[in-house]
Formats: C-alpha cells, sequence, structure tokens
C-alpha cells in the first residue's frame, strides 16, 4: 500500500488529476456542517462542482488514465454522490474493479453504490447502507431483509442491530 494522505491512500502510480480533483471535494464535504447542507446556494454549488469532477474523471477513464486500486477507489467515491442511477451504476462498477485491484474497502463502497443504485430504480437495497427522510426524521431505507448480517460483514458493512441504532442516533440530532 501507498503512504496515507488526505482522506484515502495514494500510490505513488496514481493519477495526480484525480488525486486534486478527489481532495478537493473531499475537503468541502469534510469541512461542511449541517447548516451548510441546509443552505441551498452551498448544495447547488457542490452539486455543479461535482458533476464537472464526474465529467472530467469519465474522460480520465475513457483515456485510460486510471491505473491503481486507489484510482478506481477515488472515481467509485466520486460517483457514488451523484443523483441518478447512471452515476451510480458507474460507482458500483469502479468500486468492484477497485476491490478487484487489492483495495480492501472497494467492497465495502461496492455495498454503498449498490444500495444507492438500487433504490434509485425503485428496488429495495441490499445491505442497509441508505437512510431516507420521511416527515422530518430519518428511517432505514427499505432493504432485503433477506440479507444476512455475515453477509453485511463480507463487505465491511455493520450488523443490522448497528443500523437500527445508527438511525436513532441520527434522529437524536434532528
Amino acid at each position: 500500500m501507498g503512504k496515507s494522505i488526505g482522506f484515502f491512500r495514494k500510490n505513488k502510480d496514481s493519477n495526480k488529476e484525480l488525486v486534486v480533483l478527489f481532495e478537493k471535494i473531499q475537503e468541502i464535504r469534510a469541512k461542511s456542517s449541517d447548516r451548510d447542507w441546509e443552505n441551498n446556494n452551498f448544495v447547488q454549488e457542490l452539486e455543479v462542482l461535482e458533476g464537472r469532477v464526474r465529467r472530467k474523471t469519465l474522460k480520465l477513464l475513457e483515456r485510460k488514465k486510471l491505473k491503481t486500486a486507489d484510482d478506481f477507489y477515488r472515481a467509485s467515491f466520486i460517483f457514488h454522490h451523484g443523483k441518478d442511477y447512471k452515476s451510480y451504476s458507474i460507482a458500483t462498477a469502479l468500486a468492484a474493479i477497485s476491490h478487484h485491484l487489492g483495495d480492501p474497502w472497494g467492497k465495502n463502497l461496492y455495498a454503498v453504490a449498490l444500495d444507492r443504485l438500487l433504490l434509485s430504480i425503485g428496488l429495495p437495497q441490499q445491505f442497509g447502507t441508505q437512510y431516507v427522510k420521511k416527515g422530518g426524521k430519518y428511517q432505514l431505507a427499505p432493504f432485503n431483509k433477506s440479507t444476512t448480517d455475515k453477509e453485511r460483514k463480507k463487505y465491511l458493512v455493520e450488523p443490522l442491530r448497528k443500523l437500527k441504532t445508527r438511525e436513532k442516533e441520527l434522529n437524536k440530532k434532528n
């Protein structure tokens, strides 16, 4: 593994342009507050920036400039913040490639992206990584009840009881 920088590892062979794009977005997200997310201007500006970054990332992918597990992880992370099934589909595929190339967290990002993809096309999520806000309260989005905690663990997702506890914690903040 490469040395740690910013939010994730950095392989010396990582695409430098992608690292910069990724770090810029992650820095904004990390420094944001709940108040920022209630500000429509902040959200719109971030969505515009992330849209530009997704387009640039697609160009890097088309030009075969992504090579390392870290590259595919970062690209997946960028797409999983999209707003539609196309972005989530790309994120799911890129996370699978990241894991295949050796990123241990690629499989977790795969689970998150797959859950977002399934919800975006009207199906229940597989692992239970996503929450929705209804009537001012967060709740675990519909999920496949046959998914076991053993399966969740395989994808580095917390057990169902912890996901339910998180739901309560999210609602304490409101």
